[in-house]
């Protein structure tokens, strides 16, 4: 089956190549998969700024149909449309496995990075990392409920936003976007910042629901900041854009006593001021992937229409096109962009 593959390390080390079709085992499903979205880990997996072992099929934002099922398996038939964590394998043993953080185990392996993930035709996982997909979710949707997992993770369970909180986030990319989503349905009024070439990023966020956008490059965002809070600041501030210049922004439109909450990634080590973030009393918080609450949490809130996915899904891709897309999600065209391995799919 065609598979694409980080074979070893450096940046020419990612190609689509044919690996042997997987095997079910007894516990196992085989999914076959829908669409994958291809996500800035991605990117830092290609780059080796993200822990990999290659060879493995990289991949992790999917949505598929069960093919075939392992003969224990119970919950799940053919046919069924599925999501799944991405931390798929941990020990079971230790204290995070009983709290249900799979993805601190020290043992992780997570598909697409630690073992075999969804850039290819066929996936098989554990069942019980598995979630039947509602019926007024459509599989296109399903296929980024993984980031959505991620946000919720984040604002909802990491993070708290009360009712009128005014809420700050900093980065109008798709995780920005879902962020803002699942801040206002916490009851925040939320403030989106980009800069000059996030035009229509941050025109998406105020349909989408934003209460003000805010230029960073262009405007004095600390006189606005002050216009729109009473003067006092953000309440809880989100980091999604994973830029250092970024996270310093966070911290100083906060209000002494805030919540600064780390969504994105950087990939590198980056300067923080923690002075300043002491002197203002600044509660901090960050995320990791997700849990299985997060992903029911997420799938609920796609099924009630909190979250409306469909302006985030940019473009689709035959699989054979990777690198196109890989350019689109560097140069920041468009937000979601899908990948499908199925020819008649296309």
């Amino acid at each position: 089956m065609k598979a694409l593959v980080k074979q070893c390390r450096g940046a020419d080390g990612v190609a689509l190549t044919q690996v042997p079709e997987p095997i079910p085992q007894k516990n196992e499903i085989k999914i076959k998969v829908y669409a994958i979205g291809i996500c800035g880990t991605d990117i830092h997996i290609m780059r080796d700024e993200f822990d990999s072992n290659p060879p493995v099929t990289m991949g992790h934002e999917y949505s598929g149909i069960v093919y075939e099922v392992g003969e224990d398996v119970k919950d799940f038939k053919p046919g069924d449309r599925v999501v799944s964590l991405t931390t798929v394998i941990s020990c079971g043993q230790c204290n995070y496995c009983h709290a249900g953080l799979f993805m601190l185990c020290e043992s992780r392996l997570a598909i697409g990075c630690g073992i075999n993930g969804a850039f290819a035709e066929y996936l098989v996982i554990p069942a019980d990392k598995a979630f039947k997909i509602p019926d007024e979710v459509s599989l296109e949707e399903a296929a980024l409920c993984e980031p959505l997992a991620c946000v919720v993770r984040s604002v909802i369970e990491r993070a708290t936003v009360k009712a009128g909180d005014y809420v700050y986030v900093s980065g109008p990319g798709t995780i920005g976007q879902l962020t803002m989503q699942a801040a206002i349905a916490s009851g925040g009024k939320v403030v989106v910042g980009g800069t000059s070439i996030d035009g229509e990023r941050l025109a998406l966020a105020s349909k989408l629901g934003a209460f003000e956008t805010m230029l960073v490059n262009k405007e004095d965002i600390f006189i606005r900041t002050k216009e729109i809070t009473n003067g006092y600041g953000f309440d809880v501030a989100f980091e999604c854009a994973g830029v250092a210049q970024s996270a310093d922004t966070c911290i100083r439109l906060l209000k002494k006593t805030g919540l600064y909450a780390q969504v994105g990634l950087y990939g590198e080590k980056i300067m923080f001021d923690h002075d300043l973030a002491l002197k203002k009393e600044i509660t901090m918080t960050n995320s990791f992937t997700s849990t299985r609450t997060s992903w029911e949490r997420a799938l609920r809130m796609l099924k009630y229409g909190q979250i409306n996915m469909k302006p985030l899904i940019s473009a689709r891709l035959p699989i054979e096109e990777w690198k196109k897309g890989f350019d689109m999600v560097i140069n920041k065209t468009g937000y979601k962009i899908l990948l499908l391995p199925d020819d008649e799919r296309q």
